[in-house]
């Protein structure tokens, strides 16, 4: 007996609409990004260091302290290489999504990590923020283009 095909997609009636709403904390991050600034706030209770911040900490929920400016650069803290294909795939695999600590920062960001071969990347790689051109900046993380090595791949 041979077995059908297996179903991989499958059409249907439903549609899910939803919006994301940043809240005051992380929208003054994003509207950093849109001028190539990449915009931090410390608690003033705990000191711990959040990038994107929300408005209050989720330690000691006091509200943050005012924005102040990383330069972007900091280090790969753990990673995916991304091998296969699935529904509305922006990116074409192999591609590696990590998480960032930034220098100075107590939390990580999530982002693309290009200009290097996906088994190249490592652990505590440094990296550091390649930007759009000017004319596409916005008040979003794809103002941050990806992540590229700084220095030797392997450093």
């Amino acid at each position: 007996m041979t077995l059908p095909e297996p179903v991989t997609t499958m059409a249907g009636p439903l549609r899910m609409d939803y919006t994301y709403v940043a809240g005051a904390g992380r929208s003054v991050f994003l509207r950093g990004l849109a001028g190539r600034r990449v915009l931090a706030r410390r608690c003033p209770g705990c000191e711990r260091v959040y990038v994107p911040a929300p408005e209050l900490c989720s330690r000691c929920l006091r509200p943050v302290g005012p924005p102040f400016e990383l330069d972007g650069r900091g280090v790969v803290s753990t990673f995916c290489v991304v091998n296969f294909p699935f529904p509305g795939q922006v990116h074409e695999p192999p591609y590696v999504v990590a998480h960032i600590r930034l220098d100075g920062a107590d939390t990580r960001l999530m982002h693309l990590v290009r200009e290097v071969a996906p088994e190249r990347v490592r652990i505590g790689m440094r990296v550091e923020p390649v930007w759009v051109p000017d004319e596409e900046l916005a008040a979003s993380a794809t103002s941050i283009r990806h992540y590229r090595p700084v220095g030797p791949a392997d450093a």
